[in-house]
């Protein structure tokens, strides 16, 4: 947003999108997850999509490891796949 014509306004929007009160109408409105993981919305959409991944192990890559070895990684895909 450095250079948007309106800075501080989108500030005030993603600040507003990002707020406890707007994360929980994100899965009520939108049908999705909340961006922070301090909120826990209790409504239907909310209660379903929890439902779904009841089970389910959710990946979380370490980010810093995949830009440091990153060409590898492909070169090693490249090879197992022969692509």
């Amino acid at each position: 947003m450095n250079k948007a014509p309106h800075t501080e306004n989108g500030k005030k929007l993603l600040d507003f999108l990002l707020s406890e009160g707007a994360q929980r109408e994100v899965s009520a409105v939108g049908g999705g997850f909340p961006a922070r993981k301090d909120v826990k919305p209790t409504d239907a959409n909310a209660l379903a999509l929890a439902k779904l991944l009841e089970g389910v192990e959710v990946f979380e890559p370490d980010w810093a490891d995949i830009d440091e070895n990153l060409t590898a990684y492909v070169d090693a895909w490249k090879s197992a796949t022969g692509s």
